[in-house]
């Protein structure tokens, strides 16, 4: 039986957790009230039980109550949990965990525990026994449907753990464009004798065409032919975004179809639970291992990749696949993709261009559609829209699109025939025509939007890219004098160029070609060349006014006006909407630039100075110590006192270390300094070779073993520099250790068995899949 004591004190935890809840969710307070008055009860029957327990009452049905309790408090408990993180703490303020029926639901079911419990204890005999039998009852199926309900959330954990990133909100909106027409159906002619073939030959089919051609479209219609006429196959899809790095990152790729195919047999998940706990980098070829397990266990199966050369480095992307179709039989892949070599799927693939006449159909029904929808239009002759669009469109979808959200937009039938018959030739011409148009006195303005939408790392909200295109350089403060209102005037002045997802609240390019427009020698020679944008002459603006908004003395915790500044970022969060993208993503920004073969300009060099300061503990600087709060979870003492070397190492920041390492800023002999080279901080009591070896940064290893760092430095498991590059199999990286007097072992069976030994707890893929749980 559960112990009524212990319960008793559970309780007593989660109505302390709800009343901190209540000040600072909004909305809730009614249920939470309830909540708190429901478990008082409980409580206070809790503490008549154990008041009790010594005279030795007859069970009759108490012991099924305290465990449904007990069920019930510790799903409550596990849902309400303190905010433990910036993330939990931003959430909280805004999101409350329970729907209005689950609330009404859990107060029942307390409810007819309190009653239970008193009956029995009232000594009830004959008159209640037949109504204690059917709550026993009850209570017995109550505390089946809790314990199937956290089973289903562990679930939830491990899937969100291998599939990040969803790719339901962009198969949506391709899905929205087709929604009541036959588009695409041409494409489901080819793909139906394909899939009807059991293990073909060719088992990847690539539908290919050029940027703009409806690729996308076509994709998202086959895979919801798949899902309702084929049930034969497990089917898994995904679609690369460009601008969206982690949709481009192939672990998410893979990790998403895993979690997919899964979900058929959701049993099949458990194996990856440790995984959820383990923070470890996860190797690519790991990932292949278990999802060619995946497929062998349940399928054959279907995995759809749209946009492969929207990938940052499409090239792994297709050699992944091709290992896949090679080891696996059971898998079959339908990609789309601009052209390529076709030596790359040579064997494998079996292509299907976007023919002109099919695009043209297609086209076709998407332009009746939007006629149809639009008084406007219709007054002008559905006939006479498609005679002129359909033709000029030349098997470009982009290019229609685009010239009949230009017609939507028209007032009158006289303005719209008066558009019909100056339409651009191409989507450059329609995009050059739109900037064109674009007042002068907000072309900067628009010049900015369109520079951080098209070199983000993520997609931004809308709030943030309102807060990012105002930063000006040397700005030291932000209120709402300087911002854009509201922000939905981005859309407006941008109008034709970019999409808002009202969803996600996310704002992005309207497509990929508009991107590669403005990167084009078209624009660049054309009137409007101001707006010419390339990665490599944009990202230090990126970087600079990222780091300009860090160090805003509305940041500084000496002067900060925010009152729980020093414990939760949240109202911060709230206030300064960029403060999470800045923070997050300004190294990653430096860090790709520097591997680009660029070189930081000396007004980045300072500002990143600025923030990182030189000293660590109470000498650190009030910016550093924010900026670390914004990127770590769970922050610890260890973390806290982490060295500016040791984040510059971690983040690969190359030309940072080798500034800090000749010009003063590290001590080479004091191991009692912070400022010392083997000064070991962070989460595991590293150094800053080690975590620049464990996040694989061999120019950042290569300055600090040139300027003595120890090769030989172990951190709180007392692993080496030289174990985790055998554990990551980085051969690159062994040598250079070798080379540098690192000593230890490097057969990695033999490494692993160490590490484990030391209490280092091995990520599931660094395990053979042969000794995974089954």
């Amino acid at each position: 039986m559960a112990d009524p004591a212990a319960l008793s004190l559970q309780v007593g935890v989660l109505i302390t957790n709800l009343i901190e809840y209540g000040h600072e969710v909004k909305g809730a307070q009614d249920q939470i009230t309830s909540l708190c008055r429901e478990l008082s009860a409980l409580r206070g029957v809790l503490e008549d039980i154990k008041a009790q327990r010594s005279k030795k009452h007859a069970d009759n049905g108490i012991s099924d109550c305290l465990a449904t309790a007990r069920l019930i408090i510790d799903d409550l408990l596990h849902r309400m949990q303190p905010a433990g993180s910036r993330f939990q703490r931003g959430k909280q303020s805004w999101l409350w965990p329970f729907k209005q029926k689950e609330i009404e639901q859990v107060l029942a079911r307390l409810g007819r525990i309190n009653t239970s419990i008193i009956m029995i204890m009232m000594g009830a005999q004959q008159s209640v026994a037949l109504d204690m039998q059917v709550l026993k009852d009850e209570l017995r199926s109550v505390s089946g449907m809790i314990s199937a309900e956290l089973y289903s959330q562990k679930q939830k954990e491990i899937i969100s753990f291998l599939a990040p990133v969803s790719p339901k909100v962009p198969h949506d909106e391709a899905c929205s464009i087709w929604e009541g027409t036959h588009s695409g159906t041409w494409f489901v002619d080819i793909l139906q004798p394909w899939l009807d073939t059991p293990y073909p030959q060719k088992s990847i089919m690539v539908l290919h065409g050029s940027s703009g051609a409806g690729k996308t479209t076509v994709i998202s219609k086959a895979i919801e032919y798949i899902t309702v006429t084929v049930k034969t196959v497990k089917l898994g899809y995904f679609y690369c975004r460009f601008n969206d790095e982690a949709t481009q990152n192939v672990r998410n790729i893979l990790g998403s179809w895993i979690a997919q195919i899964a979900a058929y047999r959701p049993s099949v998940l458990d194996r990856f639970s440790e995984a959820v706990s383990s923070k470890e980098r996860l190797s690519t070829a790991w990932w292949e291992d278990a999802l060619v397990q995946v497929a062998e266990e349940l399928g054959p199966v279907i995995l759809v990749l749209d946009a492969v050369n929207e990938s940052k480095d499409d090239d792994a992307v297709r050699s992944c696949l091709m290992r896949l179709a090679t080891r696996c039989q059971e898998i079959r892949f339908v990609i789309s993709s601009t052209p390529f070599a076709e030596e790359v799927f040579s064997s494998k693939c079996l292509g299907v261009p976007m023919d002109s006449n099919e695009v043209d159909d297609d086209i076709e029904q998407y332009v009746r559609r939007t006629v149809r929808r639009s008084p406007i239009l219709v007054q002008t002759g559905e006939a006479d829209i498609v005679a002129v669009i359909v033709p000029q469109a030349r098997g470009m979808f982009r290019w229609a699109e685009c010239q009949m959200n230009l017609l939507s937009g028209c007032l009158t039938a006289k303005m719209v025939k008066k558009s019909l018959a100056h339409l651009p030739g191409s989507l450059d011409s329609t995009y050059i025509d739109i900037l064109k148009r674009i007042p002068s006195a907000t072309r900067p303005w628009v010049r900015e939007v369109l520079m951080w939408l098209s070199y983000a790392y993520r997609p931004l909200t809308l709030v943030e890219l309102a807060e990012a295109v105002v930063i000006e350089p040397s700005q030291s403060s932000i209120d709402d004098s300087c911002r854009i209102q509201p922000p939905e005037m981005i859309l407006r002045l941008c109008k034709g160029l970019v999409t808002h997802n009202t969803t996600m609240h996310t704002v992005s390019l309207a497509h990929s070609s508009v991107r590669a427009t403005l990167e084009s020698e078209t624009l660049r020679t054309s009137e409007v060349a101001e707006f010419w944008l390339s990665r490599n002459d944009c990202t230090p603006g990126i970087i600079t006014k990222s780091l300009t908004y860090l160090l805003m003395d509305d940041f500084n915790l000496e002067v900060c006006d925010c009152e729980q500044m020093e414990l939760e970022l949240c109202h911060c969060f709230d206030t300064y909407p960029f403060l999470d993208y800045a923070g997050t993503m300004w190294a990653v920004h430096a860090s790709m630039y520097i591997r680009s073969g660029a070189t930081l300009r000396e007004a980045q060099i300072r500002h990143i100075f600025a923030l990182l300061g030189t000293s660590a503990g109470a000498d650190k600087k009030p910016h550093f110590a924010l900026w670390i709060r914004i990127i770590v979870e769970g922050l610890t003492e260890a973390i806290q006192n982490a060295t500016p070397l040791y984040y510059a190492a971690s983040f690969g920041l190359e030309p940072i270390v080798e500034i800090m390492l000749s010009q003063g800023l590290v001590d080479f002999n004091n191991a009692r300094n912070p400022s010392y080279i083997d000064w070991k901080s962070g989460r595991n009591d590293c150094t800053p070779l080690g975590v620049a070896v464990f996040r694989g940064h061999i120019g950042v290893v290569q300055l600090l073993l040139c300027r003595g760092a120890n090769p030989n430095a172990t951190d709180a498991f007392g692993n080496s520099c030289l174990n985790y590059a055998v554990l990551d199999g980085d051969q690159d990286m062994i040598a250079l250790l070798r080379r540098h007097g690192a000593e230890g072992p490097t057969d990695a069976t033999v490494v692993t068995g160490l590490m484990a030994s030391r209490g280092y707890e091995l990520g599931w893929w660094q395990i053979p899949f042969g000794n995974l749980p089954p």
